[in-house]
């Protein structure tokens, strides 16, 4: 039978190791914080190579797809005996539309005139016109021009030019109708990632995400683990717990503060992953295209709101501030004063308030509430509008894929909001008040 650690040696064990998972929380946690901003900003890049502004909404891209479209049905045709007398029919109306309008412009311009001389020198022309220009005859022609103009399309010099002609009218008015696209996000993830193209940066782009990834969760499961540790060693020697015991629980309630603050807790992501759909009898298809993409954590959501400007929304980036960093960060170290009644701020107002009165205020916990409602939300709502999308059109397949999730970021944060709410039993037991 092994003897037991008298309770001067017990407490001196505790506390060492409580230190011991305090350090690899610490380290872990930076190494987590690194990682996952990497891989946001991995994940940020990746989805700008393939926002849509650069592929379906893109018109040269639109150019270019019906561009060879026209070219490959241009060099494909053939004059058959089955689509000759259709085409020719379409071309004796066009033909006969266009000797109408001829006509009517000239008799209507021959009869008009305010003076009497004006009058006569139109009635003139118009007899001459009469004489020399038969129109019954022209329309009694039109077969004959009709199949002169199939002959001369059937010819290949023929072809080639018309397909120069109809590709450069194609170009110029798209240019003179739709703005260029900007492409310098584009190319500042190219040059940043030394891709030549997003074909080449994804694989690689995607390849470092998944890796940093599952590294990041393997360090975030090992700082819960470990601060799970602590207040496990701690909640066994409570309520006698020495001075640098509760610093080493304060600083491991902060380490996964700053996690939960400082990695994005959600992603939303809206993308239509195919899109298909036939123009002039050939499908054109679109794929990976990210309709809308954000990935935050709280200090990004406060650093978006404040650079808006707006008056409005620099108070909502206070607020969120105030109740989801300041308020829970006074709230833990008031608690560890107050505990130890240090130089006797136990009596302090302030003191006094945030370690026993203020868990109304920090709503910490509402917070996180608000991640999972937030979630839910967004999750429902892209999930309810990309399938709109997919159903919405005639001729058009449509698939969708939603990529809203919560992330390692709001588990480092309901993490802290946990270990609080230990901190305050723990200071309840030593007190024999009641936190709120």
């Amino acid at each position: 039978m092994q003897p037991r650690l008298n309770p001067g040696r017990a407490r001196l064990a505790a506390a060492l190791s409580i230190g011991v998972l305090l350090l690899s929380a610490t380290l872990l946690a930076a190494q987590a914080i690194l990682d996952l901003r990497r891989v946001q900003s991995l994940e940020t890049d990746l989805a700008e190579l393939h926002d849509v502004r650069y592929g379906l909404l893109n018109a040269e891209v639109w150019v270019d797809r019906l561009a060879g479209l026209l070219a490959k049905k241009i060099d494909t045709f053939e004059l058959t005996d089955e689509n000759r007398p259709a085409l020719k029919r379409n071309i004796e109306i066009a033909l006969d539309r266009i000797l109408v309008e001829v006509e009517r412009y000239l008799r209507r311009r021959n009869a008009s005139g305010d003076t009497f001389w004006e009058r006569l020198t139109g009635a003139f022309r118009q007899g001459v016109q009469d004489f020399v220009v038969d129109f019954n005859e022209l329309r009694a022609r039109e077969p004959a021009y009709a199949d002169a103009i199939l002959e001369e399309f059937n010819r290949p010099d023929t072809r080639a030019q018309l397909k120069e002609q109809l590709l450069a009218a194609l170009h110029s008015t798209a240019a003179a109708t739709f703005a260029a696209t900007d492409f310098s996000a584009y190319d500042a993830v190219l040059a940043r990632h030394g891709c030549a193209d997003a074909a080449a940066c994804e694989p690689v782009l995607r390849s470092q995400a998944d890796a940093l990834e599952t590294r990041a969760r393997n360090f975030a499961i090992g700082v819960l683990l470990a601060v799970a540790g602590m207040f496990f060693v701690a909640w066994r020697e409570r309520p006698n717990l020495k001075p640098e015991v509760m610093a080493m629980l304060t600083a491991g309630t902060l380490v996964v503060l700053a996690g939960g603050v400082l990695t994005p807790m959600i992603d939303v992501e809206a993308r239509i992953a195919e899109l298909r759909f036939v123009v002039l009898g050939e499908t054109i298809v679109f794929t990976d295209q990210v309709l809308y993409f954000q990935s935050k954590s709280i200090l990004d959501v406060v650093r978006v709101l404040v650079d808006t400007g707006a008056w409005d929304m620099v108070f909502v980036a206070v607020l969120i501030t105030l109740f989801s960093l300041v308020f829970p960060t006074l709230k833990v170290l008031s608690g560890f004063l107050y505990y130890f009644d240090w130089r006797g701020l136990r009596a302090n107002t302030l003191i006094y308030f945030f370690a026993l009165r203020s868990g109304k205020w920090s709503m910490a916990d509402v917070l996180v509430v608000a991640m999972l409602m937030a979630y839910v939300g967004f999750s429902g709502l892209v999930e309810s509008q990309v399938a709109a999308m997919a159903g919405s059109g005639r001729g058009v397949d449509v698939i969708t894929t939603n990529g809203t999730e919560l992330r390692l970021g709001f588990y480092l944060f309901l993490a802290f909001v946990l270990a609080s709410l230990v901190l305050s039993a723990l200071l309840e037991a030593r007190t024999g008040k009641r936190v709120s």
